[in-house]
């Protein structure tokens, strides 16, 4: 009787759940592999000749696993996309008309991991 009980234990020890918003992984181990047009996105990136670079930040909003792509890092009137895990856009901040479409992303965004710094 101890076995299947000690079994169940051990398979809830070592179980993985990758949507679980309180992993700061979130997703896997490495999305930049995984999720194919956010490696493309990293690849288009690192090729540009803007010399300030840019980065993509995996955070959790909403209960999701999201990525804010900034193309231009410090650059003034930039637009900063955040995509959820099916490149859907969510939220945009700055450009010249100084969109926010998430106000609430600087309080609610958790577990900022920088994935990608494509400005060192």
């Amino acid at each position: 009787m101890k076995f299947p009980i000690l079994t169940l234990l051990l398979l809830f020890a070592f179980s993985c759940d990758k949507n679980n918003p309180d992993d700061p992984t979130c997703i896997s181990g490495d999305p930049l592999e995984e999720i194919s047009w956010l490696k493309e996105v990293k690849e288009n990136m690192s090729k540009r000749a803007n010399p300030t670079g840019g980065q993509i930040i995996q955070y959790t909003y909403q209960g999701e696993c999201v990525f804010m792509i900034d193309n231009c890092f410090g650059c003034a009137d930039n637009l900063l996309a955040v995509y959820d895990a099916e490149q859907n856009l969510l939220c945009e901040f700055g450009g010249i008309i100084g969109l926010n479409t998430c106000p609430d992303f600087d309080k609610e965004a958790t577990n900022r991991k920088v994935i990608y710094d494509g400005t060192e």
